[in-house]
């Protein structure tokens, strides 16, 4: 059997999907039997804990015959298949349709062979840690230093541009309430009085007090927060968001409420979300989505609900119009669409969030029918002619 490069990498990538038919697995089978290395190449895809990695250099081999280059380097001595894996920092990930995509490097010599998609004028870097912290009395300070500062009279603020610590004084304070704004292109940490810590996502808002009332702890949130509550049965946390109020003892979730549909996705513990006479309990890995007249409650992808707490993108079956927002929120841009751009196709993936732009726009052009424009803080996106 003559080895058609392009065809059997296809053919591989149906088999790690899980997409064979009947005569495929038979062209698959015949090369398999050519040589113990066919075999040694697919075991190692099935083995690898890292499978993004491997199935991008599947990816490569229709992409710009990278396979020649990888088989020349295999037998001219490279021991072990896994050398076909790359190296460099950044990864990627991403597949227009159902499957998994990928974290990506590239292997030596390949990336003279890298297309240059995205058109920019300049990169733009991840979005870095920082927020504003406004007082109740409306002073507003800029938690943008890297030294630690006191930051009000009676001592009870503490921060710096990595984490706003709030403690406890020992004294009586009004219940009166902060706010952490969270802009674009930022995220931010902080410690509640409670011990309770709190990750906020970019282009969102935290409304706190220095000091919880006796009967229960409530905060407010417009935009997207992940909770660590400490526990307290006697005094209840209390999440109120749009509407919505997610009660805890103790627990660990996320709540996303960059829209009018709240979604709270319970990681460990319980959590009762009320909206108005309406009421769910959630148990671990599930969720519930709230719009105006219902609570939905459902078994949740934690992977892509936790993702940005967990320093990734992760999209599963979303738009390029879902993506955009997300990279608007995280990169500071003003997202156009160009022509006829088809804004309802679907796709899958995972990059890590701590790359620069150009890197993410790099690696959707790979897969997707889409060109990227970036001229200052504007991205425009349209179809490739």
């Amino acid at each position: 059997m003559k080895e058609n490069k392009g065809h059997i990498s296809k053919i591989i990538q149906k088999f790690l999907s899980g997409r064979l038919t009947a005569e495929e697995q038979k062209q698959l089978d015949v090369w398999l039997n050519l040589s113990i290395q066919n075999r040694k190449l697919l075991e190692s895809f099935r083995q690898a804990k890292n499978i993004e990695e491997d199935l991008f250099v599947v990816r490569k081999l229709d992409a710009n015959k990278a396979w020649n280059k990888l088989n020349n380097k295999h037998r001219t001595g490279i021991k072990s298949i896994r050398k076909w894996s790359f190296g460099i920092a950044a990864s990627i990930t991403f597949l227009v349709g159902s499957f998994v995509v990928w974290r990506t490097e590239f292997v030596a010599g390949i990336p003279k062979e890298r297309p240059v998609l995205a058109e920019q004028k300049q990169d733009i870097a991840p979005a870095t840690s920082g927020a504003i912290l406004v007082l109740a009395d409306g002073t507003k300070i800029a938690l943008n230093n890297d030294s630690t500062k006191i930051l009000t009279k009676n001592n009870n603020l503490v921060g710096n541009n990595n984490e706003l610590i709030v403690k406890g004084t020992g004294q009586t304070i009004p219940v009166q309430y902060n706010s952490l704004i969270v802009p674009k292109a930022s995220f931010y940490r902080m410690t509640l009085v409670d011990g309770t810590k709190v990750w906020v996502n970019a282009l969102s808002q935290l409304k706190f007090p220095a000091q919880f009332s006796k009967t229960e702890r409530r905060v407010f949130l417009d935009g997207e927060a992940y909770f660590e509550v400490a526990h307290n049965p006697n005094q209840p946390f209390i999440v109120e968001s749009k509407g919505n109020e997610i009660k805890v003892l103790g627990t660990h979730f996320n709540v996303n409420s960059y829209t009018a549909q709240v979604r709270t996705t319970l990681a460990e513990g319980k959590v009762e979300v009320r909206r108005n006479n309406q009421h769910v309990e959630l148990s671990p890995g599930e969720y519930v989505w709230s719009s105006t007249d219902n609570l939905i409650k459902g078994e949740a992808d934690l992977q892509r609900d936790l993702s940005w707490h967990n320093n990734e993108f992760y999209f599963k079956k979303e738009t390029i119009v879902d993506i955009a927002h997300q990279l608007s929120r995280w990169y500071d841009l003003d997202v156009k669409f160009r022509g006829n751009v088809q804004l309802d196709k679907e796709y899958t993936g995972s990059i890590e969030r701590d790359v620069k732009l150009s890197q993410v726009l790099e690696m959707l052009s790979y897969v997707s029918n889409l060109k990227f424009e970036v001229d200052g803080r504007k991205l425009i996106i349209e179809t490739k002619s």
